[in-house]
């Protein structure tokens, strides 16, 4: 997870397996990462199920 200033350092990036955005409509610029992360697991678990 990546920081709200600086986002995730670039050495990350590359050696990532996969990178994911989550959409954002409306007046949200960011998210906090606990919240972010919440998001993506619950999705992960949805679509399994």
């Amino acid at each position: 997870m990546g920081s709200e200033e600086d986002g995730i350092a670039t050495e990350l990036l590359q050696i990532a397996d996969e990178i994911v955005r989550i959409p954002m409509s409306g007046q949200v610029a960011s998210l906090n990462v606990s919240v972010a992360a919440g998001m993506i697991l619950y999705e992960a678990v949805r679509q399994r199920a």
